[in-house]
């Protein structure tokens, strides 16, 4: 009986670390240009991408993100999420909603609009972008 216990307690305790934030947030549409933010055991990644290519007078490719992909740390106060990049300025500042079994990563722009609405802008960053991708993953 005792090897039972012992293994219902260690699944539990696995599911129960898993922070149902963490994972990669993008587009909730197909997007051409937009982020990607990726939130993982207290660090973040945010990625700005689009398929579009602009080009220099001498034909090379211009950076259109400078200083991008941002990296840091984060924390959560409530359901606002604060990202710190290490230097002296903050990297940014969102709102973490969840409905309908869904997990948005709003801007303030978006959450005011949701406030305000109670709607969610068509392509705010959900958890697991498109494609729906797992929540939660257990390592």
């Amino acid at each position: 009986m005792r090897p039972r216990i012992y293994i219902t307690t260690l699944i539990a305790v696995a599911l129960s670390g898993c922070a149902s934030h963490e994972g990669m947030y993008s587009p909730a549409c197909v997007a051409f240009a937009g982020s990607k933010i990726s939130l993982d055991d207290g660090r973040f990644v945010w990625e700005r991408f689009t398929d579009s290519i602009v080009l220099d007078d001498a034909g090379g490719v211009v950076n259109q993100f400078p200083g991008y992909p941002k990296q840091g740390n984060y924390r959560i106060e409530g359901r606002t999420l604060f990202l710190e990049s290490g230097s002296d300025e903050p990297a940014g500042e969102m709102h973490l909603r969840s409905e309908n079994g869904h997990d948005y990563l709003l801007t303030a722009e978006q959450f005011a609009a949701w406030e305000r609405s109670g709607e969610y802008a068509e392509c705010a960053l959900i958890l697991g972008g498109a494609s729906g991708v797992e929540k939660c993953r257990i390592v």
